[in-house]
């Protein structure tokens, strides 16, 4: 009988239990495979990256990239107002937008990538600022965009 007791158990708790992990950690890993996804096109990836910011980057430009995120460049509402790709918009993009927070993606990409992204979007449905924002306006918004991977930061404070 005890037998039989164990493997009720193991049918009704721990075989869902376990499956239910499996699906999850299959979904928390393709998030995290999309968190890296390189959005430049392969053929322009090696110029991009070279790409060198020429904005020191200092409380004033920071605070001038800042009034571009939440105005001017309404970035605000997909990437949300601490970068964390929880804006009003991001529930209607898949993948959903960039999550600036994640330390390894800071680590992996350039500023000449982000720089292109914010000049040209992407093709998962950010579009692209190269004519609204000049060149010294998109490399503050790059330096800004660094600041949501720093934990003492203008971008973490509201």
């Amino acid at each position: 009988m005890k037998i039989n007791v164990k493997l009720l158990f193991a049918a009704v708790l721990v075989i869902p239990l376990y499956l239910t992990f499996v699906v999850l950690h299959t979904d928390m890993a393709q998030a995290a495979d999309d968190a890296y996804d390189v959005k430049v096109p392969e053929s322009k990836l090696a110029e991009v990256k070279v790409l060198k910011n020429a904005i020191t980057p200092n409380e004033k430009s920071l605070s001038e990239a800042k009034a571009i995120f939440t105005g001017k460049g309404t970035c605000f509402n997909c990437h949300g107002e601490n970068g964390r790709g929880d804006g009003e918009l991001a529930s209607s993009f898949e993948p959903p937008p960039r999550n600036f927070t994640i330390p390894g993606w800071q680590k992996v990409r350039t500023d000449g990538e982000i720089f292109y992204v914010i000049t040209n979007g992407t093709e998962s449905g950010m579009p692209g600022f190269g004519d609204m924002l000049t060149d010294e306006e998109k490399w503050s918004l790059v330096n800004y965009v660094r600041e949501f991977g720093k934990s003492k930061s203008l971008a973490s404070k509201k």
